[in-house]
């Protein structure tokens, strides 16, 4: 049987639970389980219902021991429900859930009904932790069946405990705000950044909306710029200190950053003078590349080499809060009075279709930077 597993988090790597090692794995492919052709002989109590999910039932379990994915699961009388989809939690409170078969609802179910497993559907406990080490020296040992071929029962990969509480959380809470218990200390940390980029754009707007020569919201926007930062960099330290991350941290993060080092700087840029068409049409560029980047950061920061810590070795591209350069140089052209209609170098192409201003071009560059995939800029 084959388990699959994922473990994404802002430090990388695989992380322990509050409650110890914990492990979470999905098993969709093939194998693992075999067409049964009849009820079996036995069956054994293995967990109660909870709630219902998309579609879905989610069940606590209650035997000491981790149903096969993909395993028939039972009512007492032996009538068939459905199969194991998922199993989650830490190991001292597990999770299963059933994906229903034709004819089955799962909300046709209330909290406390059982459901049956097979005894032949049924793993040691003991099969998903650590190992211990062998000691230095001891041969490792061949896998029957030839090199290439999956061991039916591979051991799942680790997961953190902290992701798979806060996904029952997200998925089962339905008061108004739930959501806010669902979210971690850097999560919090994390909207602070989202917060600041937001703030920047609404001082930008301000700006172009007041009398020019008053500069003080354009400083504000500027300003904000920095703050962001500090708190990107924060959340990061308070996952790893803390020993908690998430998934939704890791998407916050990346929103976040979008807002105040990608959308921000651009309507600064705007701000300051950068209006013609061929300009928007620029820093429009230069905001999606920041958001392709922060994508790919995503998708592929499990496959990057790592360090002892757990984290990547290096960027891929130049990370987007290197943008803050290019509001250090706007900070600077504000304090020469460099703004709208001086601008350093000026306007080209003038009334005409392609009018725009050459500096646009720093956005541009810093644009095809991030999305490079041969530039590669070590981790500090």
């Amino acid at each position: 049987m084959s388990f699959r597993g994922n473990a994404r988090g802002r430090g990388g790597g695989f992380a322990r639970g509050r409650g110890g090692d914990s492990f979470g794995s999905r098993g969709r492919g093939r194998g693992g389980f075999q067409s049964s052709y009849g009820p079996p002989a036995s069956i054994l109590e293995m967990g109660s219902f909870v709630h219902a999910c998309e579609g879905e039932m989610v069940c606590e379990s209650i035997n000491p021991k981790i149903p096969h994915f993909g395993a028939p699961m039972f009512l007492e009388n032996k009538t068939t429900i459905g199969r194991v989809e998922e199993v989650l939690g830490p190991i001292n409170q597990v999770y299963f859930t059933i994906k229903p078969q034709e004819g089955i609802v799962a909300t046709s179910f209330k909290s406390g009904d059982k459901f049956y497993i097979a005894s032949e559907k049924l793993l040691p406990l003991d099969r998903f932790l650590p190992k211990p080490k062998p000691p230095p020296g001891t041969p490792k040992p061949k896998r029957a069946g030839g090199a290439g071929r999956a061991d039916e029962d591979a051991t799942p990969e680790v997961h953190n405990g902290a992701q798979e509480k806060q996904k029952m959380l997200l998925s089962s809470d339905t008061g108004h705000f739930s959501m806010i218990k669902a979210l971690h200390l850097a999560d919090l940390i994390t909207e602070l950044n989202g917060f600041c980029g937001v703030m920047s754009i609404f001082s930008s707007m301000r700006y172009c909306l007041g009398d020019a020569s008053d500069t003080g919201n354009l400083w504000a926007a500027l300003a904000f710029m920095p703050f962001g930062l500090f708190f990107d960099f924060m959340d990061g330290k308070v996952a790893r200190w803390r020993g908690k991350s998430s998934l939704m941290g890791q998407e916050l993060d990346s929103l976040a950053d979008l807002i105040s080092f990608g959308v921000a700087p651009a309507a600064a840029a705007f701000a300051v003078g950068l209006r013609t068409p061929l300009d928007h049409l620029l820093l429009t560029f230069f905001v999606l590349c920041g958001l392709t980047r922060l994508a790919r950061f995503n998708v592929t920061v499990a496959a990057l080499p790592k360090d002892k810590t757990g984290k990547s070795q290096y960027f891929e591209g130049t990370p987007i809060p290197t943008t803050l350069s290019i509001a250090a140089a706007m900070a600077y052209w504000v304090q020469q009075g460099w703004v709208l209609d001086d601008l350093p170098l000026g306007v080209w192409a003038q009334g005409t279709w392609a009018e725009f201003h050459p500096i646009v071009g720093v956005f541009l560059i810093s644009g095809c930077l991030m999305i490079s995939k041969t530039l590669h800029i070590p981790k500090p």
